[in-house]
């Protein structure tokens, strides 16, 4: 067994990485400039006090804890029960976030549930559509799926920066270095009509992609950098029929 598994296996190791990750990740941010756009789509869903899903890329995750400035609404992540999921909750813990473990795939009632009640009473919840395990940037429907069962919007969210390393994963994790340079962009959320049908959720669950790669892209390209492109279609596709 290689020594890396044997690490994200132990919990009080796991806690340990992730106590020196969220120490890297202030070092990063506070070495750095960083270009906060968030008014034109996101001030007005704050501004009415609703609660929507904020939607990222797997792979822009790392420096999210600082996309949201406004602590006095926390914000709750659902992410993946998987390794990877464990250690991006343990993480974002030390920033203050809490967290519900599902899958944006195959979620159990019981936890679809409680993300729905707690949406409509109010709470924020940050998603990863693509995660745990893929296709690198494309919607799951669960997502959607969710956020229309609570009646609520879903609004994509990225960063990018100068000097950033990507990871050799399957969503192509970007990891920044101190002493930089970026942006963090807000896009423009997506409703769903009241009772919306399964062509208007699947509707809205191609127009979040588009509009999050879209937003990603941005973010690169004003930073220098080539986009990443999300997988392929026929990946997709497979991806989904082999979950299900």
């Amino acid at each position: 067994m290689r020594i890396g598994k044997r690490i994200l296996q132990s919990d009080g190791l796991r806690r340990f990485l992730c106590w020196l990750i969220s120490v890297y990740l202030r070092l990063v941010y506070h070495t750095s400039r960083w270009d906060h756009r968030e008014s034109e789509f996101l001030d007005p869903l704050v501004a009415t006090g609703e609660a929507f899903v904020i939607a990222l890329w797997h792979n822009r995750v790392v420096m999210m804890p600082y996309a949201w400035r406004r602590k006095n609404r926390p914000i709750t992540i659902f992410t993946s029960d998987h390794r990877d999921g464990r250690l991006v909750a343990y993480s974002m813990g030390w920033f203050g976030f809490d967290t519900v473990f599902g899958s944006t795939k195959r979620t159990e009632m019981k936890t679809i549930r409680l993300i729905v009640r707690s949406l409509k009473d109010g709470r924020l919840f940050g998603m990863t559509p693509d995660g745990p395990r893929g296709p690198r940037m494309r919607v799951k429907s669960g997502v959607v799926a969710m956020a229309r069962m609570a009646d609520v919007a879903i609004i994509p969210v990225a960063y990018s920066c100068k000097r950033r390393v990507v990871m050799d994963t399957w969503d192509r994790l970007i990891v920044p270095l101190p002493f930089n340079r970026g942006v963090f962009l807000w896009g423009e959320p997506v409703r769903m009509p009241p009772g919306a049908t399964a062509e208007e959720v699947e509707a809205a669950r191609l127009l979040l992609e588009n509009r999050m790669i879209e937003l990603t892209s941005m973010a690169d390209r004003e930073m220098g950098h080539e986009p990443i492109e999300p997988a392929a279609l026929d990946d997709f596709r497979r991806g989904s029929r082999d979950k299900e």
